[in-house]
């Protein structure tokens, strides 16, 4: 089909950064494209952040108003057009799919979190509760019926599919980041200077907010203290236990900023610090991984070794990972335990001296940090870049 006559729709219920390079890149593949979303960033952190009232009137947001204005903008499509639909409001989808099927509207859905995992993984709700089941099975109809499932990473495919069933077709498809935001020259790290680790943007509950107190706390007590400093622009359910934990240490804890001032920041750190527990590695991948990178920086993982975002890391050897699953591979989760199998964590202390032991190696050997951050400077720029990205669309989207 002629992709100029091709319409093609991305929609989410909140417009932020990687939804526009979502849009940008299906554009860059020659396709016409037109964003649909509901919640502004500026809007959306306010109002996360927020409680009562303000927090309800987001949620009526995303789940009642967004899916209303997403089969508004179906109603008024044309014939045989493409929507590529996010799972930030879970059971779009297939609503979309279910309603407008008479005009043979194609759904294509893009998973970025997983439900009920991510529930579940928060302890909202129980695995294999009634709650649980029939989430689960939004998530089947959502595998089975739309065009096609685009995941985030090969483990996330296969514990989604292992779980809720197998897609009617599917594709792996980086997140990655809009890199013609970012400067492309880099800072050095100065030898005399601290070794600066940052944290930027959410810490949930799928985060290991607790590994990451622990291995602060241990290197703040150590004999590398002075070597080393530590800043989060954080938010998300986690940030206040956060900042409560670490009161009482030189630490500096700031709310997430708008992504703009962000990509001017983080010019001035070293190693960015991302995390994910066990459970919410079964879920999602964190996208700041990338901007970060983009940005200069090295990564410390804090995540099974089994996961998509230690395999991103160690493919572009762009950093250290410290693995906080019991298990070093996903063949080990294979059980009849699964569920239980994959949520099972490593000792926080193991995980903080771990953390301890190559912090002090990066300390002794700048060299090395300066290696790993120009390989995930160029790396990023190399592997997951638009036209990469843009090719691996073009052949979903002419699939479907």
């Amino acid at each position: 089909m002629d992709k100029k006559k091709l319409k093609i729709y991305t929609g989410s219920s909140v417009g932020i950064d990687y939804f526009f390079f979502l849009t940008k890149t299906i554009k860059y593949a020659g396709f016409d494209v037109e964003p649909i979303f509901l919640i502004n960033e500026v809007e959306y952190r306010k109002l996360a952040k927020s409680s009562g009232l303000k927090k309800i009137w987001l949620r009526i947001k995303m789940y009642i108003f967004y899916p209303i204005f997403l089969i508004y903008k179906g109603l008024r499509a044309s014939k045989n057009s493409v929507f590529v639909i996010s799972s930030n409001t879970f059971f779009a989808p297939i609503l979309l799919r279910f309603i407008l099927g008479f005009k043979s509207i194609k759904v294509v859905h893009m998973l970025y979190d997983l439900f009920p995992d991510a529930l579940e993984i928060a302890g909202a709700i129980k695995s294999n509760s009634k709650v649980s089941k029939f989430i689960g099975s939004i998530t089947y109809a959502n595998l089975k019926k739309c065009e096609a499932t685009v995941f985030l990473g090969k483990f996330l495919r296969e514990h989604a599919e292992q779980r809720w069933g197998n897609s009617k077709k599917s594709s792996v498809i980086d997140i990655s980041t809009d890199l013609s935001l970012y400067d492309n020259q880099r800072t050095s790290l100065i030898q005399s200077e601290k070794v600066i680790i940052h944290y930027g943007g959410q810490l949930g509950h799928l985060h290991d907010a607790k590994s990451i107190i622990e291995c602060v706390k241990y290197v703040l007590k150590s004999d590398i203290q002075n070597d080393v400093e530590f800043n989060f622009y954080v938010s998300g359910a986690q940030a206040s236990f956060l900042e409560e934990s670490l009161k009482n240490y030189s630490v500096k804890i700031i709310s997430a900023i708008p992504s703009s001032q962000w990509r001017e920041d983080v010019k001035n750190f070293h190693i960015g610090l991302v995390s994910l527990s066990p459970g919410g590695a079964s879920v999602c991948l964190p996208s700041k991984t990338y901007g970060m990178m983009a940005g200069g920086m090295s990564i410390f993982a804090i995540c099974p070794i089994w996961s998509d975002l230690s395999r991103l890391v160690i493919d572009l050897d762009a950093g250290w990972v410290i693995n906080n699953s019991v298990y070093d591979n996903h063949i080990e989760l294979k059980d009849t335990n699964y569920i239980d199998r994959i949520k099972k964590e490593r000792d926080k202390l193991e995980i903080a001296n771990e953390f301890y032991l190559h912090l002090k190696e990066i300390i002794n050997e700048r060299e090395l940090l300066e290696m790993k951050r120009l390989n995930a400077f160029n790396g990023v720029r190399v592997k997951h870049n638009i036209e990469i990205l843009s090719e691996k669309w073009s052949e979903i989207l002419n699939n479907v």
